[in-house]
C-alpha cells in the first residue's frame, strides 16, 4: 500500500511539472514521495510522520505560491504598472512566514491597481458610444437633433466624460496611448475626428447644434454615398422603407494580409 501512495505522489509531481505553471507543487509532491520512501514503512506511519513534519502544510503553501506566480505572469502580460510588484512582495512575505498566505490584503491592492488602469479605458469607450449616439441622431436635413433630444443624448455623454475625468485629466493626451486607441475600432481619421468632436462637446456643448459645426460631417456622408452605385442605393431604400438610420461602410483591405476597416456610421432619413 505504501508503494501505491508513493506512486500517487510521484504522478502528481510529474503532472504539475508538465504544466509548467506549478513548480512549487511539483517540488513539494516529489519531496513527499521521497520522504515516504526513505522514512516510512506503512501508510499509518507515513500519515503520522507527515502530520508532524513541515510537509503537512507544504502542499497548500505551494498551491498559493504557484497561484501568485501565475498572477505575476498575467500582470506582466497586461502591463498594468505596479501589479506584478504587489504579487512579488506577497510571495516574499509567504517565503518568510507561510501563515501570511491567508491575508488577502495583497489581492485587494492588486485589484485596486487594475481598477485604476481599466476604469478610464471603460469610460473612454462609453464616451465613444455616446458620441455615436449624438452623431447618429443628428438630422442633416434640418440641422437639428431628432426630436430636439440634444440634452437627453448629451447627458450620458457628459456622465461618461466625468467618469473618465475621475482618473485622467487630459483626453487628448490619453487618446495617443495604445490602451485607449486599441479599444476604438475605427480608422485613424475617424478616431481623430472623434477625439476632436468629443473635446468640443465637452468644452462647449452649445456649439454642437449650429449648422456650421456640421458642414464637414455632411460632406463626409456625401463622400460615402459617392462610393456606392446610385441605382443600387435607390433599390435598397425602397426595400428598407421606414428605416431612419443604420447604414455603414466597410472598406476591404488592399491585399489578403490587410484588415477590413469599419469607417463610418451614417444616418439616412426616408
Amino acid at each position: 500500500m505504501i508503494e501505491k501512495a508513493i506512486q500517487l505522489y510521484e504522478m502528481m509531481a510529474a503532472r504539475f511539472e508538465k504544466t509548467g505553471w506549478s513548480p512549487s507543487q511539483a517540488a513539494v509532491y516529489a519531496e513527499i514521495a521521497e520522504f515516504m520512501r526513505n522514512e516510512c514503512a506503512t501508510i499509518d506511519e507515513a500519515t503520522e510522520k507527515l502530520k508532524h513534519s513541515p510537509l503537512f502544510l507544504a502542499p497548500s503553501v505551494a498551491l498559493m505560491k504557484d497561484k501568485i506566480n501565475a498572477y505575476i505572469r498575467a500582470a506582466e502580460d497586461d502591463k498594468v504598472r505596479g501589479v506584478a510588484e504587489v504579487y512579488r512582495q506577497k510571495l516574499e512575505e509567504i517565503e518568510r512566514d507561510p501563515a501570511t498566505m491567508h491575508d488577502p490584503a495583497y489581492f485587494t491592492a492588486a485589484q485596486n491597481l487594475y481598477i485604476k488602469y481599466y476604469a478610464p479605458i471603460e469610460a473612454f469607450k462609453e464616451i465613444y458610444n455616446n458620441y455615436l449616439q449624438l452623431e447618429g441622431n443628428y438630422d442633416f436635413t434640418t440641422h437639428r437633433y431628432a426630436g430636439g433630444q440634444f440634452e437627453t443624448l448629451f447627458l450620458p455623454f457628459r456622465m461618461a466624460f466625468e467618469q473618465f475625468e475621475r482618473y485622467e485629466n487630459n483626453l487628448a493626451e490619453c487618446s495617443h496611448r495604445p490602451e485607449f486607441r486599441e479599444v476604438i475600432p475605427v480608422s485613424d481619421a475617424s478616431y481623430k475626428r472623434f477625439v476632436n468632436d468629443a473635446l468640443r462637446y465637452r468644452s462647449n456643448p452649445s456649439d454642437a447644434d449650429p449648422v456650421t459645426a456640421y458642414n464637414a460631417a455632411e460632406k463626409r456622408v456625401e463622400a460615402i454615398w459617392s462610393h456606392l452605385n446610385g441605382e443600387q442605393i435607390t433599390e435598397k431604400i425602397k426595400n428598407y422603407a421606414g428605416v431612419e438610420r443604420g447604414a455603414c461602410l466597410m472598406v476591404a483591405p488592399p491585399d489578403e494580409h490587410g484588415d477590413y476597416e469599419y469607417t463610418e456610421v451614417i444616418t439616412i432619413k426616408i
